[in-house]
């Protein structure tokens, strides 16, 4: 079983590159000291106030409308972007839960498993992470969900490690977190268990000046892709997936 512990962590922040707006990505990096392995996390931050989520959807896996996240990107005002959330075995790739694209349901959402314990959703005016329950049973009246993904499991609520994360499977990941102030990231790193992650994210500085108060794990794994026009990085996901999160100007 592996396991961390912030004093045999070493933190490194590296090249910070300005976008659009307040948008910037950034990557980071820690080594431990008696093994000297490197690990990495690759983030775009961005406000709520001047950004918006773009849940573009493939459609079908056996027929899909984009193929990959670059093109889905590229089709749309997007600026960066990430892989979206679980999906089913079946020809099509069934998302796993709700998927909403541009106000058009796609899919439900769904409560009590997991990799559904999330919802990410976009009113138009704001971005909320919420708990698939209390979206389901608490969703203000007056929003209009434009854009929804739900994934999971929570990595970290309140500011602190969700409890009972597998601390023994080792996989790339993707992300999405906020700071609870209106700002926010997309993330993927290289190879760690859920445990790992979510004690790194509350490690003091281990995004920089970014406080994760809220994270969600996405559909990583060989799932994981990630796209960032400005600074020209796409790394694109090992098989096919059925959804993506994007990232635009809020007035496109």
């Amino acid at each position: 079983m592996k396991s961390i512990h912030p004093i045999l962590t070493l933190l490194a922040v590296f090249v910070t590159t300005t976008l659009c707006g307040w948008a910037e990505y950034q990557s980071f990096s820690r080594s431990q000291f008696f093994f000297f392995t490197k690990d990495y996390i690759n983030a775009y931050f961005f406000k709520s106030s001047t950004h918006r989520l773009f849940i573009m959807d493939e459609g079908s896996l056996d027929s899909p409308r984009y193929g990959s996240l670059d093109q889905a990107m590229r089709q749309s005002p997007c600026i960066a972007g990430i892989n979206g959330g679980f999906f089913c075995a079946d020809s099509v790739g069934s998302p796993l839960g709700a998927l909403v694209t541009r106000g058009e349901k796609i899919t439900s959402p769904l409560s009590g498993a997991f990799t559904v314990s999330g919802i990410l959703w976009d009113s138009g005016r704001d971005i909320y992470l919420q708990r698939s329950q209390t979206f389901l049973n608490n969703k203000p009246a007056s929003a209009r969900v434009l854009e929804a993904i739900q994934g999971g499991p929570f990595l970290v609520e309140h500011g602190q490690p969700t409890h009972g994360l597998n601390n023994t499977k080792s996989a790339v990941r993707s992300l999405i977190a906020t700071d609870g102030k209106g700002n926010w990231c997309i993330a993927i790193t290289s190879s760690l268990t859920l445990y790992e992650l979510a004690h790194w994210l509350t490690i003091p500085g281990a995004l920089g000046n970014f406080s994760v108060q809220t994270a969600l794990n996405l559909d990583g794994g060989t799932s994981t892709a990630f796209w960032c026009y400005e600074v020209g990085i796409y790394i694109p996901s090992s098989k096919q997936v059925r959804n993506y999160i994007g990232i635009a100007p809020r007035d496109s």
